[in-house]
């Protein structure tokens, strides 16, 4: 992994420093740089290329059980030490806590990726990608009345300190590939789609055909299309094993997270 720095370790010390002095129990860095790039085709032709940068750092103080959290998307001494001072405004006490020294840690590296999108120079294979799913889809029936297809990518470059001496750095990539189609057939209408997603580069197009992506979509579309309505009523609901924790969570999970537990709500 390439190594990267977002932050100064000498300015991320004085902030943490400097947040202690005004009593926090714990203070936190995270510093985030996020590349990203979408291609979008519409009725034949690519509608939209766009990408960008975007860069912030979360500062979070904690006094006691109450979390303090504010925010910059620049990163010099001056301004991370305006806010540490604003988020402790009506906190500040005397040091509780000192400092340890920075233990920096390099994750290693679970996903390696062959095209990231900082090097990417592959704009015309992806044009190529998106007109490819859009032929095969249009061809595949009369009743295909438009379809729509996706490149979206993005890489993430992510540093964290704290108080507790954690100084750690991640460097995460992200790939997905999206295909709709709209089927129609007098007044009725139905749609199909499909997005596998990765954590890789521009190389997840070398594990996904395009042909057989949008020949998915379509023949969703397709299939829904000569459906028969779905009854009314009163219905009885089968969950598999798994997806009953995703209820679960959804249901009494948020309710129950660190913040309330610590609370005692």
């Amino acid at each position: 992994m390439t190594p990267f720095s977002l932050l100064a370790p000498a300015i991320a010390r004085d902030v943490l420093d400097h947040a202690l002095a005004l009593g926090a129990d714990f203070a936190e860095l995270f510093v985030e740089r996020k590349r990203r790039s979408q291609l979008s085709l519409l009725s034949s032709q690519i509608e939209n290329i766009s990408g960008g940068l975007d860069f912030g750092i979360g500062v979070r103080l904690c006094y006691g059980h109450k979390v303090l959290y504010g925010y910059t998307n620049q990163a010099s001494r001056d301004e991370l030490l305006r806010i540490v001072t604003l988020l402790a405004a009506k906190d500040r006490r005397d040091p509780v806590v000192t400092a340890t020294a920075f233990d920096f840690t390099r994750l290693s590296d679970r996903n390696p990726v062959a095209l990231p999108l900082s090097a990417d120079k592959l704009l015309e294979q992806k044009i190529a990608y998106l007109h490819a799913m859009d032929a095969v889809a249009r061809a595949e029936s009369s009743k295909v009345s438009q379809f729509s297809g996706n490149v979206l990518g993005w890489e993430q470059e992510v540093e964290i300190f704290n108080s507790e001496g954690v100084q750690v750095a991640d460097r995460r990539h992200y790939n997905r590939i999206m295909a709709q189609t709209i089927a129609m057939e007098g007044s009725e209408q139905s749609v199909g789609y499909e997005a596998p997603g990765a954590l890789m580069g521009w190389e997840h197009a070398e594990r996904i055909d395009p042909r057989e992506l949008a020949l998915t979509a379509t023949r969703q579309a397709l299939v829904k299309l000569g459906a028969a309505p779905c009854p009314s009523g009163t219905l009885p609901v089968i969950m598999e094993n798994g997806f009953g924790g995703v209820i679960f969570h959804e249901a009494c999970g948020h309710l129950l997270e660190t913040t309330s537990v610590a609370k005692k709500a």
